[in-house]
């Protein structure tokens, strides 16, 4: 049974907000009425994620928009180029490993100010996947940012539940499978791509694996500070940002090579076997 793609493609909304604002007429009210009141839905649960944003700050936003800041992006995303690269790698994805539902995959493409490039959203009790294209300079990641969510919500539709204390943990460990599978729908692609590292920070992660496992262990009880410690780097501990999923991608890569044709289904039942390489 075939999993069907549903594409909400919100940035065509974006471009038609931008053709009907008038050069001197205020934004917001141009911005609100044609791109978020007619999707709040979704946009509530959006800007949900931005706790320290408020209605005054979005709408100085909005009027500081300018048209032209978006040419290169219409031109980017004209002819459906992003949804023949996302229909395409979805049949790759279902190829390694179907959701344990058939429900749809939504995906949604909005162009924000200050959004992740991709990440899942708890929208009306389900998860969707999100890409906020205003960071897109190409789609030449697209495919891999796709693979790497589609592992995310096959595991968030598992419901696994994670004891408090192995949340840190779970947290590397789900990076890392979320690589791993985006290495078996693409491997024409090299590894760096999957991690999302430069091929310098690929080669101080290899070189620094016990460091990195010494961090970790130092705060594992602390989800907060690994997530920042992940997204930011720390600077006093020589630590780049996106390096301790390095970590979890090892686990997974160690894992495997201890049982050679495992899946991606079957693996995400042997949690407890992962846990233990943290």
């Amino acid at each position: 049974m075939k999993i069907p793609l549903k594409i909400i493609s919100l940035y065509k909304k974006f471009f038609h907000f931008l053709g009907c604002w008038r050069k001197g007429e205020p934004a917001w009210q141009v911005y609100w009425r044609h791109y978020c009141f007619p999707h709040w839905r979704f946009f509530a649960a959006y800007f949900s994620l931005f706790p320290l944003l408020d209605r005054q700050a979005l709408k100085e936003r909005v009027e500081a928009i300018r048209p032209q800041h978006y040419w290169r992006l219409r031109v980017l995303l004209r002819n459906n180029a992003a949804e023949r690269i996302l229909r395409t790698v979805h049949e790759r994805c279902l190829f390694q490993a179907y959701p344990e539902d058939s429900s749809p995959i939504i995906v949604y493409l909005i162009i924000g100010f200050f959004s992740p490039e991709a990440f899942l959203l708890a929208l009306g009790g389900e998860k969707v996947i999100v890409f906020g294209l205003e960071r897109f300079r190409d789609l030449s990641s697209l495919d891999l940012l796709y693979a790497h969510e589609y592992a995310h919500l096959l595991l968030a539709r598992k419901k696994i539940s994670i004891p408090q204390e192995k949340k840190a943990a779970w947290y590397l460990i789900s990076e890392g499978l979320a690589s791993w599978f985006s290495w078996q729908v693409l491997p024409e692609r090299p590894l760096t791509d999957h991690l999302f590292l430069r091929r310098d920070r690929f080669n101080w992660c290899l070189q620094n694996e016990d460091f990195l496992k010494d961090i970790f262990r130092s705060s594992s009880q602390d989800l907060e500070r690994i997530i920042r410690y992940e997204q930011q780097g720390e600077t006093s501990l020589g630590l780049p940002p996106r390096a301790l999923h390095f970590l979890g991608y090892r686990i997974v890569e160690n894992y495997v090579r201890q049982f050679p044709g495992l899946t991606f289904s079957k693996l995400i039942g042997e949690l407890q076997e992962l846990w233990r390489g943290l």
